[in-house]
């Protein structure tokens, strides 16, 4: 997760100069940097995600067929979704299984209401 060099750095600054050392501690804050810069990274993925299920849930609402896997990803690119294949790789099942549960979805909310 954190770069190799990093670490190597990190310890060859704990090794050499000590732990309570400026050397050491400007390593951990980069670090730490690091770190938090992924978080935030891998933290965005579920938001872009659940909007573009969101996206896809309207899109097969308001169309007769589920969409392919080439008209979706036109329609993410213009709209900022993510593409066929991230969502069904995300999803587990792939992308046309995932459009064909949201499908059910839809029709068993609507024969219940």
């Amino acid at each position: 997760m954190v770069k190799d060099s990093l670490k190597k750095e990190l310890y060859k600054n704990i090794k050499e100069y000590g732990l309570q050392s400026e050397e050491t501690y400007n390593t951990s804050v980069r670090i730490a940097f690091e770190l938090e810069n992924i978080y935030k990274s891998k933290k965005t993925i579920p938001s872009y995600y659940n909007k573009s299920i969101d996206a896809l849930i309207e899109y097969i609402k308001n169309n007769e067929i589920n969409p392919s896997e080439k008209r979706w990803n036109k329609y993410a690119i213009k709209n900022g979704y993510l593409s066929s294949q991230t969502i069904g790789y995300l999803d587990g099942a792939g992308f046309n299984k995932l459009c064909k549960r949201i499908r059910k979805k839809i029709e068993k909310g609507m024969k219940e209401t």
